[in-house]
């Protein structure tokens, strides 16, 4: 199974033979089983038949006849979920065996690439039949098309925090190229779709009460409007807040938009954001469990293991050769035999293949109240109460006992390394679970950020975006650097570079994307987003 990334390049160049989103629109609004779409409108078939294959594209599992989980792999497991300090692995790929890679910041292009490529291949043209067949009669099937948005908002959000500038307004304009736009563009779209889908939402619960015509096509809500509804405005949440170093007044505005917007946001774990159904199989339990590719990273156990959380327990597995829970620091030395060493002393990831990919929670909403109260807006409430709120509904979703967890001043313990002493290390998070009022709002935002990067775990793409915001939590820095000087050791990986296939088929797009993301600016892995404002101060 280790080997099976050196297969991507091949099975990926066979995909885009088959489709792309460049050359093929006409074939998505072709109906592939012969049926027409009049025999389909009947049960919205015409439609709905689409949304199943997108929900399953934001968190990658999707079966092509090749094998369901390489997809997420190279999507975002060997980038988000290391950077984010969730994960790390000592796996071999590739036949040279170098382990120079995302995990050292010699960033590979076969790996990364494979988000952007994938995403313009399959989901943004899935978006685009959607859109266009409910342009059809928009009295009748804009419902439809307001989850399309909001679907579309929640994949390309988190697309535009990997790569920074994307392809969004503008898509679909062209059947070759594209025009980017910039990262800060892409989010004013992106809140502005939110807005208009949730009016159209709000408006058909209003008129329709109780009717769920997307039911039948739904693997989050089972076709409940109100909680898409919910859903979005809690996205709507976290993408101002994402903003807040940027423009606090603009970040401001429009969570207060959000938090006050009809129906409100997620305040309960029934309101989760997750994906099930339909054959749908986590792809991090093969990942971790069969292929042993994923591993617990130093972070975890040092954080969580100080505090003495029970949620450990449910995120890592005890290693087979050690009987703990063990995890292994990101960047280190795995020549010389050093990887085969780790093999049965560090933990895998605790998954399942029925265990629900949860991509937003009650919990991360409280955390993001807690936030916005510290900054002084009027979200109802102080920031202690949201932010014991958020713990709360954490220890609730992974259905363990809180106990005394708020009270405790216990810190992050230090990690040791069995394998190589060396990289054994004192622990650099510093911050405790219990509330401190006469702490600074910068230790604050620090307990706010830690306790939802703990609540979040294993949701590495949102917790990367939220570490490069905020500096928290405070993360073991790398042992090795491969980045040819380009990387700072100290910050870590900013983005990911743009896809290579840009470079030869979007020329043109590419040069103005790079240019978008600011001034003298290069696509490499240290640049910044243009949320990831190191102001140093709350």
């Amino acid at each position: 199974m280790k080997n099976r990334i050196k297969y991507i390049g091949f099975i990926l160049a066979g995909m885009l033979s088959m489709t792309a989103c460049t050359d093929q629109f006409e074939n998505y609004n072709t109906n592939p089983i012969g049926i027409t779409d009049e025999e389909l409108k009947q049960d919205f078939n015409h439609i709905g038949a689409y949304f199943p294959a997108i929900e399953e594209m934001i968190y990658c599992n999707y079966n092509w006849g090749w094998g369901v989980n390489w997809p997420f792999q190279v999507m975002q497991n060997l980038n988000a979920d290391i950077f984010s300090g969730y994960m790390t692995t000592y796996s071999i790929f590739g036949e040279d065996k170098s382990f120079i890679d995302n995990r050292n910041y010699a960033l590979k292009a076969g790996w990364n690439d494979a988000n952007w490529d994938y995403t313009y291949d399959y989901l943004m043209p899935n978006t685009l039949t959607i859109k266009s067949k409910c342009n059809e009669d928009y009295n009748a099937y804009g419902h439809f098309d307001a989850v399309n948005k909001i679907l579309k908002v929640l994949a390309m959000s988190r697309l535009c925090d990997q790569y920074g500038p994307i392809i969004y307004s503008k898509y679909g304009e062209s059947k070759t190229g594209g025009t980017y736009d910039s990262a800060q563009d892409a989010y004013k779209s992106f809140i502005q779709d939110l807005k208009d889908a949730v009016e159209v939402l709000n408006n058909f619960v209003t008129a329709n009460p109780g009717a769920k015509p997307f039911a039948r096509f739904d693997m989050a809500y089972e076709g409940d409007y109100t909680k898409w509804i919910k859903f979005a405005n809690t996205l709507h949440l976290r993408l101002a807040m994402r903003q807040v170093k940027y423009n606090a007044e603009l970040a401001k505005t429009e969570a207060l938009a959000a938090v006050n917007a009809p129906q409100g946001i997620i305040s309960a774990n029934a309101g989760n954001f997750t994906i099930s159904g339909r054959g749908f199989t986590n792809p991090l339990a093969e990942i971790s469990t069969v292929w042993d590719n994923i591993h617990l990273n130093a972070n975890v156990e040092s954080i969580l293991g100080g505090y003495n959380d029970p949620r450990l327990a449910i995120f890592a597995k005890s290693a087979s050769k050690s009987d703990e829970i063990k995890g292994m620091r990101n960047g280190i030395n795995l020549k010389d035999g050093f990887a085969t060493k780790y093999v049965g002393y560090i933990s895998q990831i605790n998954v399942k293949s029925d265990t629900k990919p949860v991509l937003m929670t009650a919990a991360e909403a409280h955390f993001l109240l807690a936030e916005a109260a510290l900054r002084g807006w009027d979200v109802g409430g102080d920031a202690e109460t949201h932010y014991e709120n958020g713990v709360r509904s954490s220890f609730d979703q992974f259905g363990v006992p809180l106990s005394d967890y708020l009270e405790r001043t216990l810190l992050p313990q230090a990690y040791v390394d069995k394998i190589q002493p060396a990289a054994s290390a004192a622990a650099v998070s510093k911050i405790a679970p219990q509330w401190d009022n006469a702490a600074t709002n910068e230790q604050k935002l620090e307990r706010i950020i830690t306790q939802k990067w703990i609540a979040s775990f294993p949701e590495g793409m949102n917790s990367w975006a939220e570490y490069r915001r905020t500096g928290y939590p405070v993360l073991f820095p790398n042992t090795e650097n491969y980045s040819d000087g380009i990387i700072d050791t100290q910050f870590g990986i900013r983005r990911l570079p743009f896809s290579s296939r840009e470079k030869t088929n979007n020329a043109e797009g590419y040069a103005d994307a790079v240019q978008k993301l600011g001034p003298g600016a290069a696509d490499n892995g240290a640049t910044r987003l243009f949320w990831d404002i190191n102001k140093g101060n709350f």
